[in-house]
């Protein structure tokens, strides 16, 4: 949220004693763990508009009753009365200040007299406190916030404002240390040098946005690991509003923030062991089922360090359906692209550059996204969607920041040179990649393609009896079969196929089409054949001369980069995995004509459905109704009766509806075309 410098902040004017009563009555009011007193089985609302009472409001200047301490973090201050912490805070003497964030988020400071922002809110008229990390550091008698803690170091993404994932969360094996935090609501995060549990300190405060909240995402999380073998994508778990070292912390004095140990959350995702034994006196939810989450939780280990499952006994049954995640916002998306671009720079040698701007953007950027990004949200993750929205400017703004070294030529931008030294890069933790987990799934298709017709049968009963025998309904389970997942594939073949040995691939096996590229710019580069003046050009020995059509070329013979991948990409044999099943060759595309008939009446006309295996006749039915018209199929007009190919005729011009209900399937824009002789309409 404050990655950036404010866009604007209005002068503090003090607040006043009327306000201020108002005010700490609304806070103790949402926050009532400040108290001491047992946090509501419900969230704090965003939306809830808490007004303070009028009446009562006196109290705050009265009352001596004391605050009792529940879990004091590290600090020595039992015995406060509601008048001394309501000074602590919200000192006398605080300022009140509006601000605009970089993204036009607009809020409210409340500012200690030295300037330290205590509480803020987000949006016009808004009565949801937030506490700072300023605040946080004050010697409070109870915590305001569950405290959720993470592991060190800190992604680094979370440090520029991007949202947090559920493998960043430590302590999942032991649940009775995270709270039972609920959707919407807010946390306070806390982190250790060491990883233990002692000698925490606060680093940042968020809000879960999680479907289900905390133990829903576990849920999810132990269920994919146990039946995936492994992580699956599920959206973020939690924004950032504050974190240590942004903007907001800059503001203040930063504060020492005192180490304190880890305490047991009121409300925990499950009791302690201890309390398994504690008999009549233990809490109530010890005593749940053995169906609870609790108790799936408690027959699992969940290694914090690595991403393994082992259950302890027999588990209840399958959770439900995964999260979809919200979409990225300019801010996400220019993280992620940051962390590519460093991912990139520690696969590249020095020896590469210069290279053209859109070469690395496009060659060694993308590829190099991170494999977590899900994949109905890798197509936003582009710099047109960032908060660059151009390359130029990107690469501009990171040459400020010393990483690389870029210069202009005739309205091109060439990147000279990379520091190795950078501290971004020095501090870069590597992941999985999008273009190493599509060489996985290529490679792992291609093992299933083998056996898959001598199992299809036996696959197709199986699949039927899982169906009857999870209850789930076959309409939902055609759903998840209409989603295609369609994956271009290649193999050396040809005069190519040395080149692409020495390369380092695999003749024997399909890879992704960004296997080319990385395998092509790892050769050039360990044969020096990248013409040091111009990158655009690439010496050709002879391999990499066969490869392209060339018997022997001449010493010295040269030719355009862009030229040698189109000549490679021609030279190999081409596949497509269409829902894990490998077909050879190219797919020809669904087509789409729009005619006129009998006057003003407009036709649209589909066919080449049967390539992806779809349901012409369901299809056409759901074409009738989305589109509100007649919908009818018949034999495609110029193919043999042999074939049995068909087309839909729907009412009207309807290529976008069309196209739309197309790309629910999961079938890419690429396959899909409109034919020339279509008639164009708005």
């Amino acid at each position: 949220m404050f990655k950036k410098p404010l866009s604007h902040q209005s002068n503090a004017t003090p607040l006043r004693s009327s306000a201020r009563r108002q005010l700490l009555n609304a806070i103790f009011e949402q926050y009532p763990s400040l108290l001491g007193k047992k946090q509501n089985e419900t969230p704090v609302n965003p939306t809830t508009t808490h007004q303070p009472s009028g009446a009562g409001s006196e109290n705050i200047e009265t009352t001596d009753e004391k605050v009792t301490s529940t879990s004091a973090p590290g600090q020595e201050s039992e015995g406060l009365s509601e008048k001394e912490l309501g000074k602590l805070i919200l000192p006398d003497g605080v300022r009140i200040s509006n601000f605009e964030t970089s993204a036009e988020v607009q809020g409210t400071f409340w500012l200690s007299p030295d300037g330290d922002p205590l509480w803020m809110t987000f949006g016009r008229n808004s009565k949801e406190y937030i506490p700072t990390l300023s605040l946080l550091s004050q010697p409070l008698p109870n915590p305001p916030l569950p405290i959720l803690q993470l592991h060190n170091p800190l992604p680094p993404p979370i440090l520029t404002g991007a949202p947090l994932f559920i493998p960043a969360v430590r302590n999942l094996s032991t649940p009775w240390l995270i709270p039972d935090i609920q959707e919407g609501q807010l946390v306070a995060f806390v982190s250790s040098a060491s990883n233990g549990t002692a000698n925490v300190q606060y680093i940042g405060v968020g809000r879960v946005v999680a479907k289900g909240g905390m133990r829903s995402a576990l849920e999810r999380r132990i269920d994919n690991l146990r039946n995936e073998g492994g992580e699956k994508e599920e959206g973020k778990f939690a924004d950032i509003l504050c974190i240590i070292d942004d903007h907001l912390w800059e503001m203040g004095n930063k504060p020492p923030l005192t180490p304190f140990e880890l305490p047991i959350p009121p409300k925990a995702l499950a009791p302690p062991p201890s309390s398994n034994q504690a008999g009549p006196s233990s809490s109530p939810r010890s005593s749940s089922s053995s169906s609870s989450p609790t108790a799936r939780m408690n027959t699992l280990n969940i290694d914090d360090d690595r991403d393994e499952v082992k259950p302890n006994s027999e588990s209840a049954s399958d959770s439900t359906s995964a999260i979809s995640s919200a979409p990225l916002t300019s801010s996400e998306i220019s993280t992620l692209l940051s962390i590519s671009l460093l991912q990139a720079l520690t696969t590249l040698q020095p020896s590469l550059f210069p290279l053209p701007a859109s070469l690395l953007y496009s060659a060694h950027v993308l590829p190099n996204r991170p494999a977590y990004i899900p994949k109905d949200k890798r197509d936003e993750v582009v710099i047109a969607k960032s908060e660059w929205k151009k390359l130029t400017k990107w690469m501009k703004e990171v040459s400020k920041e010393g990483l690389l070294k870029i210069k202009e030529s005739k309205g091109e931008v060439i990147v000279q040179s990379f520091d190795p030294q950078h501290p971004s890069l020095q501090n870069h933790n590597e992941f999985t990649t999008v273009s190493q987990e599509e060489a996985k799934a290529a490679k792992k298709a291609a093992r299933e393609s083998q056996s898959a017709p001598a199992s299809t049968a036996q696959n197709g009963t199986l699949s039927a009896a899982k169906s009857a025998g999870t209850g789930v309904p076959a309409s939902a389970k055609g759903k998840e079969k209409d989603l295609l997942v369609i994956e271009e594939l290649w193999k050396p073949t040809g005069a190519a196929s040395s080149f692409w040995e020495a390369a380092g691939v695999d003749k024997s096996a399909l890879h992704p089409p960004s296997e080319m590229k990385v395998a092509l710019d790892s050769y050039l580069a360990k044969n020096n054949l990248v013409l040091p003046n111009d990158h655009r050009y690439i010496l050709l020995d002879d391999e990499l001369g066969r490869a392209v059509g060339l018997k022997k070329p001449e010493p010295g013979q040269k030719m355009a980069r862009d030229e040698i991948m189109k000549k490679l990409k021609s030279g190999v044999s081409w596949n497509v995995s269409l829902g894990g099943v490998i077909k050879k060759g190219t797919l020809q595309p669904i087509t789409m004509s729009v005619k006129t008939r009998q006057g003003r009446k407009t036709v649209t006309h589909v066919w080449g459905l049967e390539t992806f295996d779809i349901d012409i006749d369901a299809f056409a039915e759901e074409l009738r109704k989305k589109c509100a018209g007649s919908a009818s199929v018949g034999l495609l007009p110029g193919s043999s009766p042999k074939l049995n190919l068909q087309e839909i005729q729907v009412q009207g011009s309807q290529v976008k509806l069309i196209t739309e209900s197309l790309a629910n399937k999961g079938i890419p824009k690429k396959w899909i075309k409109e034919a020339e002789d279509s008639k164009k309409k708005k």
